[in-house]
């Protein structure tokens, strides 16, 4: 499914401005906003949010308050007229080949019991070198790590 999900280069250089690489760097996150391409049925995340003052962060912890984000994608959903929605979530790892804590899996099924324009949700995690993404669908309960090809940046 990784092949179906378009990345915008400017959505990853937003993300990787929060990579922690340096040893006092803090956990950074945001919501993944894009939509579903009807003639390929591919997702394409056209941006992210970043990090505000009223998350939540640490070196090992993120937590993401709707307060800003919300806002942000309000705006962005009315812009585009609704055609771009929530599609899930990012934040970072201090490590090299990041791996979902229990937290994050916990969290993610939460998220996915609520109720959004698509079936499927992505999470991302940015590590220190790499970065991996895993989904959810509605209709299984079960996360599941995307192969990635590299073509998008």
């Amino acid at each position: 499914m990784w092949e179906n999900v378009v990345n915008k280069k400017n959505v990853l250089h937003k993300m990787n401005n929060y990579r922690q690489i340096n040893r006092k760097d803090l956990e950074a996150g945001g919501i993944l906003i894009g939509r579903i391409l009807i003639e390929n049925e591919n997702y394409v995340i056209d941006d992210v949010t970043i990090p505000t003052q009223y998350d939540k962060r640490t070196r090992n912890r993120f937590k993401r308050n709707p307060k800003g984000h919300q806002e942000y994608y309000d705006d962005l959903f009315r812009e585009t007229d609704g055609r771009c929605f929530y599609l899930g979530e990012w934040h970072t790892h201090p490590e090299r080949l990041p791996r979902p804590s229990f937290i994050d899996k916990r969290n993610w099924k939460r998220i996915n019991e609520l109720k959004f324009e698509t079936e499927d949700l992505f999470f991302i995690i940015l590590g220190t070198t790499d970065l991996k993404v895993w989904s959810i669908s509605k209709n299984e309960d079960k996360i599941i790590l995307l192969d990635r090809e590299d073509k998008n940046g």
